[in-house]
Parts: structure tokens; C-alpha cells; sequence
């Protein structure tokens, strides 16, 4: 075996008192004296013509009328994203809490998060659990004045599991007469005592309601007084499916509520932010049905999904995939997986004959690299899942998140067709 070494070289440097300087000629520094002096006029020459442009009278008002603009924060870039478009990209100053590529589940804030939260017009967050350690955060921010908007507040959530059927939903579904304003169909768990928008019927008297919107009476549920569950959301086994961005008719549906909650959060006009956002909702929706031509290519028999946690469920049941299993058996990536639980997921890939395991940009693919090695002729694709791609990257939008995923998930699965 071969051994590498680093050297480290020591080099003595005489005490200065034994260095002897020989005096300047005295011309030498006059000719060193003129030239520092020039370098010295020019460089100030430049800083004033720097100074000059910095202050010219249109960049200036630019830079006043920007800073009296609305903050809102928003947890993820994804949700930044949609803020932005339903603001019309330029409304209010919007600013992602978490940076790209960091992980909804784990991610933690510091102080100056904290403070920045505190200081916004609006907090808009995804809730239903999955900003796992920003929820005493959130909740104190809300307790303190702040509005926060928790978009799964505002959608019918599937329930962890519950998707995987492989029917996904009819194309009349998507017909308008066949949903109601949240993009849920009709008939769809509206005869269980829930209203248009997934809340119970009783939900709605407004003296049942705390200034964040969330029902007084949650308390006896199982939930605390910012409507989350008592658990922390930790683990959601059985619970809410937090990944909702996944399904593009969900947040279609909910881009009513949060423009009102904008307007009126940040004193715009709401019939601007209104106009805004049902221009998106035509986006989300190109989106949605351009996502179903990419999943149309692919055969329904190869709509078989594995991935890295339990993700990719809203899109399942969106576009008729099956998820048959996942590294990490959760809905949230700070679980782990057993060797037991890997050791059966590798008996389900070979026996579905899956040809790809999905992991995600914001998780470590090790363990699912590991497992895709053992069994042999599996192919393990990424996806940017909790967080946008990089800039000018297909994914560095929601929109293209969607759409792109879709391609990979498509493309990875055809490839054993």
C-alpha cells in the first residue's frame, strides 16, 4: 500500500535588525513620491465617476420604490416561486427562507431567519408538517403578529399511502364544470361533512376561527393552536401527505385564498394581485396538462415508482403511477431505513420488475446507490424534489420542476419498456 507524506519545509528569516538596507537615492524618491501620487489622483478620479453613476437620478428613485416594497417570506424557493408569480414578479419583495438545494424536513433556522420571519408582511409556508423543525418557529412568528399562510391549509391532502392505485384521475375530471375553485372534483370527499375547500362544514363560523385562520376548535383534535398536530409532525404515518406541490391542480386551486391573503397582508391592490394570479393559474394548468402528455408516452403498465421517502404520492396520484416502496419508508427524510425494510424493498423492485429508483438533489443518494448495486440492472435518477434546480437548469421554476421531473421519471422508466 502506498503511503502519502506531506512535507513541511521550514525556512529562517534573519532577525530585521541583521537585514541591512542601503538608503534611497534621494532623485529615486522623488520619482517614487510623483508616481504614488498619480496612481493615488487617478484612483480617486475613479471613485467619483463610480459615485456619480451609483446616484443618477433614475437608479436612485428605482432603489427607493424597491425598498418600500411589501416583504414576504416564504419557506422553500418553491413557494418563493409561485409568490413571485402570483405577485407578478415585481409587487413585493419576496425572499426564500431556506437556500437552494437545502432539505424541508431538516432544514433549521437561525436568528436572523427568525428576525426576518418577524419582519415580513406575510410568512407563507407549506405546513401539513413539512418544515419538520421550523414549526415552533412559524408558530411563535404567528403568535407574535406575523400572518403566516400555510398553503396545505387550503387543499385536500392525501393521506400517507393512499396513493398508488395506478387509476390516477380521468381526463373529464379535469374538465371546469368537474372541479371545484381548489381543482378537487365534485363528488370527491365532499359527502364526509367537508366544505369546497376540505374543512369541515362546522369549520367556517368565523368566531370558530384565530386571527391566523385556523379553527379554534382544533384544540380537542389533536392539534395545537396554530392547527398542527400535537405529534410535531415527525412522523405522519397515516397523516397528511405534505409534498401537495406535486399536484399542479391542488395549488391552482389555492391561488385565490393566497391572493387575498397578500392584498390584504400587504395593502396592494387585490384586484392587481386577482389578476396576477389567475394568469398563473392558466400556467399551472398549461403545466398540468403538458405533464400529462409526457406520461401518456409511457406505458401504464411501466407507472411504477420507487423512491427515496415517500415524495413523489400527489404526483402518483395525479398521473396514475403506482408507488410500491422507498429507501426511506416516511414521508420525511430524518427517518431511517432498517436493513430488514432495504432487504424487502430489493425483493419488490425484482419482483415489479422496476428499472429505476427515484432520489432526490436534496438528500444523499448513498443508500439508494447501495441498494440499486445489489440488485443488479437498476438505475438510480435524481430529482429535484423539496427544492428548485440551479439557475438557468430546466427546474429552476416550479413550472419547469414539474414538467422536467415528469420527462426524467418518464424517461428512466421507458428505458425497460
Amino acid at each position: 500500500m502506498g503511503m502519502s507524506l506531506t512535507i513541511v519545509l521550514a525556512v529562517r528569516v534573519p532577525e530585521h535588525d541583521s537585514i541591512s538596507v542601503p538608503p534611497l537615492d534621494l532623485r529615486r524618491r522623488r520619482r517614487l513620491a510623483t508616481r504614488r501620487s498619480g496612481r493615488i489622483l487617478a484612483a480617486a478620479a475613479a471613485c467619483a465617476l463610480i459615485a456619480a453613476a451609483c446616484t443618477g437620478g433614475d437608479d436612485s428613485s428605482d432603489a427607493t420604490a424597491d425598498s418600500d416594497a411589501p416583504t414576504i417570506v416564504a419557506t422553500t424557493n418553491i413557494w418563493a416561486d409561485v409568490v413571485e408569480n402570483v405577485t407578478c414578479n415585481g409587487l413585493v419583495h419576496v425572499e426564500p427562507l431556506m437556500p437552494p438545494g437545502a432539505d424541508p424536513h431538516t432544514f433549521e433556522p437561525s436568528l436572523r431567519d427568525r428576525a426576518d420571519m418577524a419582519n415580513a408582511s406575510l410568512v407563507v409556508a407549506n405546513g401539513l408538517g413539512l418544515e419538520e423543525s421550523l414549526e415552533d418557529t412559524l408558530d411563535a412568528v404567528a403568535a407574535d403578529g406575523t400572518p403566516v399562510f400555510f398553503i396545505g391549509d387550503h387543499l385536500d391532502p392525501i393521506t400517507i399511502g393512499e396513493a398508488g392505485s395506478g387509476d390516477g384521475h380521468d381526463e373529464d375530471e379535469h374538465d371546469e364544470s368537474d372541479h371545484d375553485e381548489n381543482g378537487h372534483d365534485d363528488d370527491d370527499d365532499h359527502d364526509d361533512g367537508h366544505d369546497e375547500n376540505g374543512h369541515d362544514e362546522d369549520d367556517h363560523d368565523e368566531s370558530d376561527h384565530d386571527e391566523n385562520g385556523h379553527d379554534e376548535d382544533d384544540h380537542d383534535d389533536g392539534h395545537d393552536e396554530n392547527g398542527h398536530s400535537d405529534e410535531g409532525g415527525h412522523d405522519h404515518a397515516g397523516g397528511a401527505d405534505p409534498h401537495i406541490w406535486f399536484d399542479p391542480v391542488r395549488i391552482s386551486g389555492t391561488l385565490d385564498e393566497l391572493a387575498h391573503e397578500i392584498a390584504e397582508t400587504t395593502g396592494l391592490s387585490e384586484s392587481e394581485i386577482e389578476a396576477c394570479a389567475s394568469k398563473y393559474r392558466e400556467a399551472l394548468d398549461d403545466a398540468h396538462h403538458e405533464t400529462q402528455d409526457i406520461v401518456a408516452d409511457l406505458e401504464p403498465s411501466h407507472r411504477v415508482l420507487v423512491t427515496n421517502h415517500d415524495a413523489l404520492g400527489y404526483f402518483a396520484d395525479r398521473y396514475g403511477f403506482r408507488v410500491v416502496g422507498s429507501v426511506i419508508p416516511a414521508a420525511t427524510t430524518a427517518a431511517e431505513a432498517s436493513i430488514a425494510h432495504l432487504e424487502a424493498l430489493a425483493e419488490i423492485i425484482e419482483h415489479e420488475g422496476v428499472a429505476a429508483i427515484f432520489s432526490e438533489t436534496t438528500h444523499s443518494t448513498e443508500t439508494a446507490e447501495q441498494l440499486a448495486a445489489e440488485i443488479g440492472d437498476v438505475q438510480v435518477v435524481s430529482l429535484d424534489t423539496g427544492s428548485l434546480g440551479p439557475a438557468g437548469s430546466p427546474s429552476d421554476a416550479y413550472i419547469g420542476l414539474l414538467t422536467s421531473n415528469a420527462a426524467a421519471i418518464v424517461a428512466a422508466l421507458q428505458s425497460d419498456s
